[in-house]
């Protein structure tokens, strides 16, 4: 097993379950490590109120379940390849290739309504720095799928953040699924939406990777 992250205290923890908006395709949690309560829901308007009460207090992780990025390699006929770790439900097809497309305009959406509450937050693309401080925001990709699965899009993002949750009460990170690959490089495009939407400026940050966490066993 990776070794895991540590941090300065438990975090709380906030999945999204992207989809399509027009079909209702689109379920949230969070669970607040400081109030200990868990809110759920399919209209992400009605999030933005508990990100910004919870970053107050501490840090926060916020999983999207659609690819965060993508491997830029030097083989063009390994350009679409699964990632390393990632499995057999690699990024570029079926269901990943077109959640991959609608999360993009989502995430601008996303990152918008939360700057609306919460201008001053400081985010993070991975494990790198982060600490679990107030105002502090880690990105990362949430990998539910097979058996991992629930029964509804708000149940698949509630199954992540619990799994996630164990580990905050440990003070630590989940471990990552993605594993090193020798000369692969990433397009970020969390870090592409923050920066379309002004919040970060050093575009080093298209060039990092984020986690990809799995529900534990």
């Amino acid at each position: 097993m990776k070794s895991l992250f540590k941090v300065d205290r438990p975090y709380s923890v906030c999945v999204i379950d992207i989809g399509s908006p027009k079909l209702g395709n689109i379920g949230w949690c969070l669970k607040d490590a400081h109030s200990k309560k868990e809110h759920t829901g399919d209209d992400l308007d009605k999030l933005f109120v508990h990100i910004d009460a919870s970053t107050k207090m501490g840090g926060l992780i916020i999983g999207l379940e659609a690819p965060l990025f993508v491997p830029l390699r030097k083989d063009l006929i390994l350009a679409t390849k699964a990632r390393k770790g990632e499995g057999r439900r690699p990024w570029s097809a079926g269901a990943g290739a077109q959640v991959l497309a609608m999360n993009l305009p989502i995430m601008i959406y996303l990152f918008k309504g939360i700057q609306s509450l919460s201008p001053d937050l400081h985010y993070f693309l991975n494990e790198e720095n982060f600490l679990a401080k107030p105002k502090h925001v880690m990105m990362f990709e949430a990998l539910v799928s097979g058996k991992d699965k629930g029964s509804s899009h708000i149940h698949d993002a509630e199954i992540m953040a619990t799994s996630c949750y164990t580990e905050s009460m440990k003070c630590l990170l989940p471990p990552s699924i993605l594993e090193y690959e020798y000369e692969t490089e990433f397009f970020n495009l969390a870090a592409a939406a923050l920066l379309r939407c002004g919040i970060l400026e050093d575009l080093n940050s298209l060039n990092v990777c984020s986690p990809i966490y799995k529900p534990s066993d």
